[in-house]
């Protein structure tokens, strides 16, 4: 399969023409079977079966990722399917699957809506009283998990730039004088580093959705920038309209998109072909 392409098809069928130990990152954000109206995607069968074809594709995502890969998922902490299960505390049935697998825990960030578009429940259980509040966390999350080795084992070429300087290293008195060459990183990338190991990440929910469901571009940017170097092989296996493949591209990584709808996979590749990246400076890898 080559990279620095958008496939359309069920992602279980196309991870089966990716080899073993292939892929350096996935970053994805799966359908969440809360019955959003895809135009391919059934979005709302028995938790049990959502959860096994869960099982499935994660099984995959470890498969093929090299043993140093890692893993980026977003999903929300919790969802209410109802007649279907009622409330579910999705990100932990998600963990414990990818736990079963295999996969290493390497974190969990909480996202932080920059945006004043949060939508707000009108659902509060009992008014006024104890007796059955709902108590609803709308907020969403992203788990990280790695392969086999937490560590990169092959150091490659990092999102952000040095300059090497030479300084004055202590002696003692009456030895010759000694220098060590130090890296110089800005303060800007230098920030950026700090907010990125910090477990919350801002992020400007966009409003403009071109599929059912939207993915914001920060939440693959910052994803890639702390767990890739770049020319990285990065996959996103529910690709939407394609984001994670732009903020792939424009970070100097090479990406895979897998993508069920047709109607999705044209859009993700005349936006990809169309994007003007010098619109986006705050992305420049």
């Amino acid at each position: 399969m080559e990279s620095n392409k958008i496939y359309n098809g069920d992602c279980v069928e196309l991870f089966k023409e990716l080899g073993d130990n292939t892929i350096d990152l996935v970053v994805t954000s799966p359908p969440y079977n809360v019955g959003i109206a895809y135009d391919a995607h059934v979005d709302d069968i028995p938790m049990g079966d959502y959860f096994e074809w869960c099982r499935t594709w994660l099984s995959e995502v470890y498969r093929t990722l090299k043993d140093d890969g890692r893993v980026a998922i977003n999903i929300p902490y919790e969802v209410n399917v109802r007649e279907r299960g009622g409330r579910v505390f999705i990100v932990s049935e998600y963990w414990q699957i990818m736990k079963e697998i295999g996969f290493g825990f390497f974190g969990v960030v909480d996202l932080e809506e920059d945006s004043p578009h949060r939508s707000k429940t009108t659902a509060w259980g009992s008014w006024m009283s104890p007796s059955a509040p709902y108590i609803y966390n709308p907020k969403e999350c992203v788990i990280l998990a790695y392969k086999k080795d937490y560590k990169k084992k092959d150091k490659g070429i990092s999102t952000w730039s040095y300059t090497e300087a030479q300084v004055d290293v202590e002696v003692e008195e009456g030895e010759d004088p000694k220098t060590r060459t130090k890296r110089i990183y800005s303060d800007k990338d230098k920030n950026e580093f700090m907010e990125l190991v910090f477990g919350q990440w801002k992020y400007f929910n966009d409003t403009k959705s071109l599929t059912k469901a939207t993915f914001s571009m920060d939440i693959p940017v910052k994803a890639i920038k702390i767990l890739s170097f770049k020319n990285d092989l990065v996959l996103d296996c529910f690709s939407g309209s394609g984001t994670t493949a732009l903020a792939a591209k424009k970070l100097g990584r090479n990406y895979i998109g897998f993508e069920l709808s047709e109607k999705y996979t044209e859009i993700s590749r005349q936006r990809i072909n169309q994007f003007d990246y010098n619109l986006f400076p705050e992305y420049e890898g």
